[in-house]
């Protein structure tokens, strides 16, 4: 799988990465993964790593940057649009309701038509 390292902590030397499939985060800690090189991850970093998943957790072994500081401010970019998007006033409020018709009573239901 190949992710960015979105948040990365040297002292602990664990990792977060959001991956290509855009499925749930995927956890790294190095002190677990014998196989690691112990890589300095820093948020931007493109990384390659095999996915496990652990109960409901998906979990990174064997990373290794592919290409450094390739999403430098991917973080502040993601927050500035989480902060837009809370902010933002509800389309439920402000938008067109379109009412649909209520069912009449004693009516026969509708039915589809078959080709064939």
């Amino acid at each position: 799988m190949i992710g960015v390292v979105l948040w990365s902590d040297f002292e602990d030397q664990k990792a977060v990465f959001w991956c290509e499939d855009h499925g749930d985060l995927a956890y790294y800690d190095a002190a677990q993964d014998h196989a690691a090189e112990h890589n300095l991850l820093n948020a931007g970093d493109m990384v390659e790593f095999d996915l496990s998943i652990e109960g409901k957790i998906r979990r990174a072994r064997n990373a290794t940057v592919i290409k450094p500081k390739v999403c430098n401010g991917l973080q502040e970019h993601l927050r500035a649009t989480a902060a837009k998007t809370d902010t933002a006033p509800s389309t439920a409020a402000s938008g067109d309701v379109v009412a649909f018709p209520q069912k009449i009573a004693n009516s026969a239901p509708m039915r589809r038509a078959h080709n064939g």
